[in-house]
């Protein structure tokens, strides 16, 4: 570490890190507990800032990879040698997998207020003026895979989500289907 034991973290010096981080090597669990409680510190600050500069977009995500940098120091701890080199490599190489991990698998929400603002306005049948049955016999009509989506959404209450791990589609595919086929039944009503 650098000459300059001066240089704060959040609330304690370099020097009192580096000093937990020797006593915690020699077997010191006191020392390892707070040198912990300090990892912990300094990967949440740096995750959070990654929040609120819009980098990360949801808050648990922060606790989580804070969660995954404290996991890496203590199952290595023992064999780093330089802290301040391993954190700052760890807490950059675990940002950026995440985030190319989550770039890769992102998926776009639909706006769906469109479609609940579109059917309230547009639609002035009420749940007692349209016959239960003939809507079963409209969803008979539809493919398989239209009914197992509305069943899903509807009757099992699945998100998107759960529902496109379960038919191994993507979430989009499923939301788009969906949506086309509310479409068709008002349509067919």
């Amino acid at each position: 570490m650098s000459a300059n034991n001066k240089l704060n973290y959040v609330n304690f010096s370099q020097r009192e890190l580096t000093d937990l981080f020797t006593s915690s090597k020699e077997g010191n669990s006191a020392s390892f507990e707070r040198l912990s409680l300090y990892i912990r510190e300094i990967s949440f600050s740096y995750f959070l800032s990654k929040y609120h500069s819009g980098k990360l977009h949801d808050r648990l995500d922060v606790d989580d990879l804070t969660n995954n940098v404290y996991l890496a120091f203590a199952g290595q701890y023992q064999n780093i040698d330089n802290l301040e080199f391993w954190l700052r490599r760890v807490l950059f190489i675990t940002f950026i997998n995440f985030y190319k991990h989550n770039r890769i698998n992102k998926t776009y929400e639909f706006d769906e207020t469109y479609y609940r603002n579109n059917d309230q306005l547009e639609q002035n049948i009420s749940e007692k003026q349209v016959d239960a049955e003939k809507i079963l016999k409209i969803l008979e009509t539809l493919s398989v895979d239209k009914q197992r989506i509305l069943k899903m959404r509807f009757w099992k209450d699945l998100k998107f989500a759960d529902i496109a791990k379960e038919l191994n589609k993507s979430e989009v595919a499923i939301k788009k289907m969906f949506y086309r086929t509310i479409e068709e039944l008002k349509k067919k009503i």
